[in-house]
């Protein structure tokens, strides 16, 4: 990424942040919150501390960076290493991305991109780029409706266990869109905050249907519990053809495919991870990592559309097609064109343009 697109992009955040200062979701206890920036071109900032909504908000102004992390947990001591920070608890957080979703659409939708010559196609990245012949070839993902509709259903799994399984009160499930392709889903209660790491794991195996079996539910007469995955196992036997039988196996694996949610068990299960905050920009996208109040209704292609329509030269080395409120654009292949300030960060935040004259 050159400095000319570099300067774009941090133009184009700074001001974001200054007009939009009340998108940005200011967590509770801010003073014992880590806090950190990626700057765009750079490395991780972490360890930060801020002691008020202003003082962040004027670093956000400031430093214009890529993307902006708070921690899930809250300290004593937020700014020392790790292990001297005083950890005292952190919030339940679950992460369900469009890439751990199997869809039959990622054949259609992957591609890759060499960042020697900027060339592109479309399919699994080659060895070697075909054009220039060298090995900085990176395997791009893209999203489409089916992949992005597939992963709101992973996150009605996720919350139908924390509601039915772990009498979590729907009110304290906070959704948002990471602003670009899953969902963050936090949990608001306190019964979980000092939990450590092998306890959500636990919380995380039994989401995902790790060790589910029929024979350690049933009981002498192979009937199921009405509750948890006795519960889904009943209704997916009285829906399908499948016999119940003692630790049927294949069974069981049917049982947990359709009913087990997809989240990422190494995001649970740190208790010292930073998330990037509700309410700021996804730096490799542009996008507002925004909460999603009706997930039936939430569309992840327009309504974490924040920037501006104002056009932009850019010169475009490579792009599939891709959509965003309700606009088609691509695909491209070394051209030169305008496009609208949500379109044109979309693509050379991700490295695949630069900022025309």
């Amino acid at each position: 990424m050159d400095e000319k697109v570099i300067s774009f992009l941090r133009k184009v955040y700074r001001e974001h942040y200054f007009k939009n200062r009340e998108l940005v979701e200011i967590p509770s206890k801010i003073a014992s919150r880590e806090f950190g920036y990626i700057p765009f071109g750079g490395g991780m900032v972490r360890h930060l501390s801020f002691k008020s909504p202003g003082e962040l908000m004027a670093e956000l102004v400031k430093q214009a960076p890529s993307s902006v992390y708070c921690s899930n947990a809250v300290y004593e001591r937020p700014t020392l290493q790790m292990d001297e920070k005083g950890w005292t608890g952190a919030e339940l957080i679950f992460d369900i991305d469009a890439d751990s979703v199997p869809t039959t659409c990622k054949t259609t939708h992957d591609w890759w991109f060499c960042q020697d010559c900027h060339k592109g196609g479309m399919g699994p990245k080659p060895t070697k780029c075909p054009v220039c012949r060298r090995h900085g070839v990176n395997q791009m993902h893209w999203s489409c409706r089916e992949c992005l509709n597939a992963t709101k259903e992973q996150v009605r799994r996720l919350t139908d266990f924390l509601t039915d399984d772990f009498g979590v009160k729907r009110a304290s499930i906070n959704l948002y869109f990471s602003g670009n392709r899953g969902y963050h889903a936090y949990v608001k209660d306190e019964r979980f905050d000092t939990a450590d790491s092998p306890m959500r794991a636990e919380l995380a195996n039994y989401i995902k249907g790790v060790g589910f079996n029929l024979k350690t539910i049933q009981d002498k007469t192979l009937s199921l519990p009405t509750l948890g995955w006795g519960r889904r196992a009943n209704l997916f036997l009285s829906k399908s053809d499948l016999s119940m039988k003692k630790n049927n196996q294949k069974t069981a694996e049917q049982i947990i495919k359709a009913n087990a949610a997809l989240i990422d068990e190494s995001v649970t299960t740190d208790v010292h991870r930073v998330f990037r905050m509700p309410g700021t920009l996804h730096g490799n996208s542009g996008l507002l990592k925004m909460k999603v109040e009706t997930l039936e209704s939430f569309d992840p292609q327009s309504d974490p559309v924040v920037l501006g329509e104002d056009a932009v030269n850019i010169r475009i080395n490579y792009s599939p097609e891709f959509y965003l409120k309700g606009r088609k654009f691509g695909p491209y292949d070394s051209v030169s064109t305008k496009l609208p300030t949500y379109a044109a960060v979309f693509l050379l935040a991700r490295g695949l343009g630069d900022v025309a004259s």
